[in-house]
């Protein structure tokens, strides 16, 4: 169980924190060569740090790698562990593989794709902003929600269920095949 919790803890949140982390840092260097930069053609410097808002881009990209790039694409961690726990060989067909064939077998019986449509959606990150239009190029699109609408968004809690029953599919799937 420590081992498959550990995995999925490290796309979920530890990445997102550390690409927090880099990111932020990067921002405060390059901001720093951009005020001596300033300084040194004799230009006024405080006019740069009063209109960056660093503390609300900061927070805002902190939701967003956290909400989005952790827990909004964690059935997809958890469905790879889940295959990492079964396939024995090529684990990169057997994730792609099955729901591939889900939705050509969907198509064919039932002449639809919701099940492509929903794996699509979620893997674009769409959360169901109908406000950006086509050609619109506004980094909104990317979180649309608050944080309290993303937390009580069905979605979530239904993708974060589905994170839990793959974690546990493949806590049961380690502990029979692996030697004590």
């Amino acid at each position: 169980m420590t081992t498959v919790v550990s995995k999925a803890i490290i796309p979920i949140l530890v990445l997102p924190l550390v690409t927090f982390g880099v990111t932020v840092v990067t921002q405060v260097i390059m901001l720093l060569i951009n005020a001596l930069a300033l300084a040194g053609s004799g230009l006024n410097v405080a006019i740069l740090w009063k209109n960056l808002p660093l503390w609300h881009m900061s927070v805002g990209l902190l939701y967003h790698l956290v909400a989005m790039h952790g827990l909004w694409y964690a059935p997809f961690f958890g469905w790879l562990l889940l295959v990492s726990a079964w396939a024995r060989r090529v684990p990169f067909l057997w994730a792609v593989l099955p729901p591939f064939a889900i939705g050509i077998v969907e198509k064919i019986a039932f002449n639809t794709s919701y099940f492509g449509m929903l794996l699509g959606s979620r893997f674009a990150g769409d959360m169901g902003n109908a406000a950006s239009k086509a050609g619109d190029m506004s980094m909104d699109a990317m979180t649309p929600f608050t944080p309290l609408q993303f937390v009580v968004d069905s979605r979530l809690w239904i993708g974060l269920a589905i994170t839990v029953a793959f974690l546990a599919l493949a806590v049961r799937l380690r502990r029979y095949r692996e030697p004590l």
